[in-house]
């Protein structure tokens, strides 16, 4: 069992690891593609630089959720943290996570469903280079599944958490 928890613990590791690194290389590719927009704004060259927007956008998507899923794993959303920190150790402060994570699960299982559904249905392609709407929205369902693991894990280690004490 310890190999399992060894292996689980090595996996989400490699999971935060993945999300940090790119929602840092999704922030300074949009940082920089807009400093870019900005400084030919001001030179006499001009350059068509409408598919910048496209590729921004996509990249913005991917990076809040992205985002969202690392917040998810450290247990950043959903908390009440002046509640918790004040009444800590109390019984009803464990039923009250208990009821956060499952409040969460009902939500990001529910947005994942439609997402799901929304990638399925997407045949647009982007206006000027073409790339299929799939991959904008994509990110969604891909970083609600992340969600939703780390939402499971909060759960069951709350119900522990209650049946311990």
């Amino acid at each position: 069992m310890n190999t399992g928890l060894s292996v689980l613990k090595t996996l989400d590791k490699i999971i935060s690891s993945i999300l940090k690194t790119l929602v840092v290389v999704l922030c300074i590719g949009i940082a920089v593609i807009l400093l870019f927009r900005v400084i030919i704004r001001f030179t006499p060259v001009h350059f068509q630089i409408s598919w910048t927007d496209e590729i921004v956008e996509m990249m913005m998507a991917w990076m809040i959720f992205s985002a969202s899923a690392e917040i998810m794993r450290d247990g950043g959303h959903f908390r009440v943290e002046l509640l918790q920190e004040k009444y800590a150790g109390q019984k009803w402060v464990d039923y009250l996570n208990l009821f956060i994570s499952i409040l969460g699960i009902i939500f990001i299982g529910t947005l994942l469903h439609y997402s799901i559904q929304l990638v399925q249905k997407a045949v647009q392609f982007t206006p000027i280079l073409k790339i299929s709407t799939k991959w904008l929205y994509a990110s969604i369902p891909v970083n609600c599944a992340i969600m939703l693991i780390y939402l499971c894990r909060d759960a069951v280690n709350n119900v522990l958490k209650i049946v311990k004490k």
